[in-house]
């Protein structure tokens, strides 16, 4: 699957770059594509990356650990909430900064100094998308093509928000280094030693980092959104995963 997990990596890349170009984001029926996405983003975190953490604090209450870590429980689901404040914590700092420059220059971007954290944070994101690509994904084809899936529309949905946010800096910059971070996260994998240590604790932060996500930025604002297409995303990934997996 070497071959397989590179071109969905390449295509991954492909996807950030090329997001800006995609012109029905900008159009009326995007909050029905958004809810559709943010739906089915939900249903792929919830039923295929939580249901792991069981297997993945297995692997941590097996492992030879730190005395201070032996000593939490749940260490894996500790890091998914680790994941969730950290995101959050990103998103409240572009948020107040967004309203000071408003306040005090007229201005409706965050400082550069958020930018850059921003940016920083999807990147490592994006780095454990493409470092996880082939443990999340599993041995079969379908496997990947649900990933690629999943997350070139989750891609697709914070590329938008950045984009809308930062505007030039992410054009010109931002997108470049998100497209970047999926290849060295991937490069990662293959040239350096893992063990499922590794993949559990990486997986059960980015987990955290999803959930967050997609609950921040993929789900329109209430008077704009689609119950129907929500749901009609939700079920089409269930079915999906009841089939594949």
């Amino acid at each position: 699957m070497f071959y397989l997990s590179l071109a969905i990596t390449i295509a991954f890349m492909i996807v950030h770059i090329s997001t800006n170009y995609i012109k029905f984001l900008d159009r009326k029926p995007k909050d029905r594509l958004m809810s559709f996405v943010s739906g089915g983003s939900i249903a792929y975190v919830f039923l295929h990356l939580v249901p792991e953490l069981t297997h993945y604090q297995e692997v941590a209450e097996d492992a030879q650990l730190p005395l201070w870590l032996e000593s939490l429980d749940y260490s894996t689901y500790l890091l998914t909430l680790l994941g969730i404040a950290f995101f959050y914590g990103i998103n409240q700092l572009n948020e107040k900064s967004k309203a000071k420059n408003e306040r005090e220059e007229n201005l409706s971007q965050p400082s550069r100094f958020v930018f850059a954290l921003e940016i920083f944070g999807f990147a490592l994101y994006n780095v454990l998308i493409g470092y996880l690509l082939t443990d999340l994904s599993g041995e079969r084809i379908s496997d990947y093509l649900i990933y690629f899936v999943v997350f070139s529309f989750h891609f697709i949905a914070n590329n938008r928000v950045l984009h809308l946010t930062h505007e030039d800096l992410y054009t010109n910059i931002g997108r470049w280094v998100l497209a970047i971070s999926v290849l060295l996260g991937w490069l990662l994998y293959h040239v350096t030693e893992t063990n499922e240590l590794t993949i559990a604790f990486f997986s059960a932060f980015l987990t955290g980092g999803i959930i967050l996500n997609i609950l921040d930025d993929e789900l329109p604002a209430e008077k704009n959104s689609s119950y129907p297409s929500f749901i009609a995303g939700l079920i089409f990934i269930t079915v999906l995963l009841q089939i594949i997996l």
